[in-house]
């Protein structure tokens, strides 16, 4: 019976011995984990009436005044270069301006979390939309 009673002294101390005598952390703040999580899907609705597409476009052109860039083309190739990227889910776009103060957009994929692929493909230089070549419709007059 004593030997029982020695054994039991003996393991609390080892016990004892691995906890260590140290003040208590403070609790870490709580961390914003939305950027850990996925954002987009791919799958987001974009859908526009041609109407209020044609009222949005003729507000900057409206208040760019005659002769402003309407638009930007950037061809199939470099889009579909931009989404058959294995992490993108979508495109963004960038407004930019050239050395002569031209308006310039840069597009590059985008993956789930919000993320550019700016170490992907990433494309610029695109043509403006040019009156000569285009019919009219409401996006454009």
């Amino acid at each position: 019976m004593q030997e029982r009673k020695e054994n039991t002294v003996q393991d609390d101390t080892n016990r004892a011995s691995l906890f260590v005598d140290a003040p208590i952390a403070p609790p870490l703040p709580r961390t914003n984990d939305e950027r850990k999580r996925p954002v987009f899907t791919g799958f987001e609705d974009h859908t526009i009436a041609l109407d209020e597409a044609g009222a949005l476009t003729r507000n900057y052109r409206m208040a760019t005044g005659r002769g402003a860039t309407k638009g930007r083309y950037f061809s199939r190739t470099a889009l579909e270069q931009l989404l058959m990227q294995e992490e993108a889910v979508g495109i963004r776009y960038y407004y930019g301006e050239d050395a002569e103060g031209k308006p310039q957009m840069v597009i590059v994929g985008v993956d789930a979390y919000g993320q550019d692929l700016a170490n992907g493909f990433v494309f610029g230089h695109a043509l403006p939309v040019s009156r000569f070549h285009e019919e009219s419709n409401a996006l454009n007059s």
